[in-house]
């Protein structure tokens, strides 16, 4: 039998002969990419599925997967130790040290490091998710900023917010799981806990270790466990 690519007559009888199949699929990918524009740090700790979609410019840095239907936008950096699965990456965003999956990421937003993307999540333009930060089922509008140690659940949030250091959405009541709304230009101080379902106004703001149970009108600062109306609090207190 005649071969042009003698690749094609490997044989796969054990363990050690499929990761020598794979090798040499895997370096056939990366070789295409390569030859297409993408640039990889160190080809042999990139991991890309057949299936995966590259734009031109990606700069894939060392220890990357990338699984399933993910596509990357032109410009973007992603790595190092990122796992994506079935995400999409908008053009010019940089990932590192995350996982991602079955999640939609805009343009020019920052994620990572260590942080989790989780499925059903949807991030705007400008969107940054920054260290120990999960987000799972959620929408973030464009611009607004989570930049460490939170956990956003069943979440929308709208834009140019932010929200401070451990702030969390307490989505389970231990029956089901309740939505958390944010409005544009939020500001939560440092160990906010909203307790779903609550909606925060647009402009609203929390004071430090706040416990919110209950809606807050746009522009309103809140504090306290549970959270109350600064004002009122004040006028309580006279």
């Amino acid at each position: 039998m005649q071969l042009d690519d003698v690749g094609e007559a490997i044989m796969v009888n054990d363990r050690v002969q499929l990761a020598d199949a794979e090798a040499e699929l895997r370096a056939r990918i990366n070789r295409s990419w390569m030859r297409s524009g993408v640039t990889m740090v160190d080809p042999s700790t990139a991991y890309i599925d057949a299936s995966v979609e590259l734009e031109s410019d990606v700069r894939l840095l060392p220890n990357t997967i990338l699984e399933g239907r993910t596509v990357v936008g032109a410009g973007s950096v992603i790595g190092p130790d990122v796992r994506m699965t079935d995400a999409v990456v908008g053009e010019r965003t940089a990932v590192s040290y995350t996982v991602a999956r079955e999640c939609d990421i805009g343009d020019e937003c920052e994620i990572g490091p260590f942080a989790y993307i989780r499925p059903g999540t949807r991030l705007a333009n400008g969107v940054k998710v920054g260290t120990y930060v999960e987000v799972k089922n959620s929408e973030i509008g464009a611009g607004t900023k989570v930049p460490h140690l939170s956990y956003v659940g069943d979440a929308d949030i709208g834009a140019d917010s932010n929200l401070g250091a451990s702030t969390i959405t307490a989505n389970y009541d231990g029956k089901q799981k309740n939505r958390t709304t944010i409005g544009d230009g939020v500001h939560t101080g440092v160990h906010t806990s909203l307790v779903a379902p609550v909606e925060v106004g647009d402009g609203a703001e929390t004071g430090a270790g706040s416990v919110v149970t209950n809606d807050v009108s746009p522009g309103r600062l809140v504090k306290g466990v549970p959270a109350r109306d600064a004002r009122s609090a004040r006028e309580d207190e006279d």
